[in-house]
């Protein structure tokens, strides 16, 4: 079965079916992700992992962008459990009707988030941020594609490679403005699984939670935290 957007990480085909929500499974600087987490989790399940080919390659309303999101995915078939990671514990948490759902150092994502992960790809490039905290992800991403291909240009860089560097970037915002519509407000996670420093946000402070000893970059690799997560049915 192939869905764009999906990835099957582990297990084959299954009644029992875990999926998990993140931006991305590559390797991106030391940042596990869920495809470090599969092999902890029980082997006769099928783990499926959300990869950057389902977010928006296009201008577009977030709402509508999430909706057929949660169309295809629904291709899956019935889930048992739910997960999801940071920004991504949002759009699990759209998704998880009656299935266990368990987030990985949750946050909140708004406008102002948005605008500073702008921030910080404009400032990569060696330039300032000109854009006001509610801007619009769509003319966010305009507007670093003008910044990094300029900056990369006058680097030498091949042209073909700023493109790509600009639609990952540009994915990423609309990935957050996804986040943003749908927000972390309530959701009930059966279980919240914390980093060392990670801060909860409040609207989940009353939600069962356990707090490992490691950094959110190694979260995702810890065999605590999958077994914390996903029980045998």
């Amino acid at each position: 079965m192939s869905i764009r957007g999906w990835r099957l990480l582990s297990g084959a085909t299954s009644a029992w079916t875990v999926v998990a929500v993140d931006f991305t499974l590559a390797k991106v600087r030391a940042q596990a992700n869920f495809g470090d987490l599969a092999p902890h989790l029980p082997a006769d399940c099928a783990v499926w992992g959300s990869d950057e080919t389902g977010w928006p390659a296009a201008r577009g309303d977030a709402r509508e962008h999430l909706a057929e999101w949660r169309e295809r995915t629904a291709a899956l078939g019935t889930f048992h459990t739910v997960l999801g990671f940071c920004a991504g514990a949002a759009l699990a948490g759209s998704l998880a009707g009656d299935a266990r759902l368990v987030l990985f150092d949750p946050v909140a994502v708004s406008s102002p988030t948005i605008a500073e992960h702008y921030a910080a790809a404009v400032s990569r490039m060696g330039a300032e941020p000109d854009a006001s905290p509610d801007a619009d992800a769509d003319d966010l991403a305009e507007r670093y594609a003008v910044v990094a291909r300029k900056a990369l240009g006058d680097q030498g860089v091949p042209d073909s490679i700023a493109v790509a560097l600009c639609a990952r970037v540009a994915a990423n915002l609309r990935y957050l403005d996804m986040c943003r519509v749908a927000g972390i407000d309530g959701h009930q996670p059966d279980l919240v699984v914390l980093s060392r420093d990670h801060e909860l946000p409040a609207v989940l402070d009353k939600s069962p939670q356990v707090r490992l000893d490691v950094a959110q970059e190694q979260l995702l690799a810890e065999p605590a935290a999958a077994r914390a997560a996903v029980p045998r049915p």
